[in-house]
């Protein structure tokens, strides 16, 4: 089971300072407190916005052992330990902005890419009132493609489709990369929301933490 949770930095918060929080304090401090069972906890900081608008600084990647390790923690956030890392929060989240939801995840293009290249981000919104279904299943066929084509060298692809009635986003495509096109990018973006699409294309660095267990 994987969650994603989009978390915005708190007024007046440069992002600079909010990352380095994150990664300094916040992280080692979740591992510490709640996050015992966890998979794998990644989180892609937000570099820059390259078409549309994007309000998260973060988008925070959690893989738990089922949904009773999500559960796990759910628990432990309620309790004296947790209250630790709810404090940490609110001293550099805007926590009533932030957002979560459930994914499924499947590797589209696997590939070696090197550390120093390029990962983009592209999250992605369907029309109002239009099926979740068939908007995911024309997004993949017809529109997937054309973003994999802004990657050159060897590249990855991991998408992301969105579970449950009403998330933020209904697809989260990753893509990492030698070098991405950001003329490519501008164009794909504007050829999506022309559909009726909301779209965001953000690049993002990527921070995983080695988990003590």
């Amino acid at each position: 089971m994987k969650t994603l949770a989009l978390i915005v930095r708190k007024p007046g918060l440069e992002r600079e300072a909010f990352r380095d929080h994150y990664e300094q304090v916040h992280a080692p401090l979740a591992i510490e407190t709640v996050l015992e069972g966890t998979k794998r906890y990644l989180r892609h900081h937000v570099a820059e916005v390259c078409a549309g608008a994007f309000a998260a600084d973060v988008v925070t990647s959690f893989w738990y052992h089922g949904p009773q390790g999500a559960l796990d923690v759910q628990a432990r956030l309620q309790t004296p330990v947790g209250e630790r890392i709810l404090q940490d929060e609110v001293s550099f989240m805007d926590r009533p902005a932030n957002t979560f939801f459930a994914v499924e995840e499947r590797w589209v293009e696997e590939a070696s890419v090197g550390s120093d290249g390029t990962r983009v981000l592209a999250l992605v919104k369907r029309a109002g009132g239009e099926a979740a279904a068939d908007f995911v299943a024309e997004y993949e066929s017809k529109f997937l493609s054309g973003l994999l084509d802004t990657a050159a060298g060897p590249r990855a692809c991991l998408q992301n489709r969105a579970l449950g009635s009403d998330p933020a986003y209904d697809l989260v495509t990753e893509v990492h990369a030698t070098e991405v096109d950001a003329g490519g990018l501008a164009a794909w973006h504007q050829e999506l929301t022309a559909r009726g699409a909301q779209a965001a294309i953000v690049r993002v660095t990527e921070h995983e933490s080695v988990l003590p267990w």
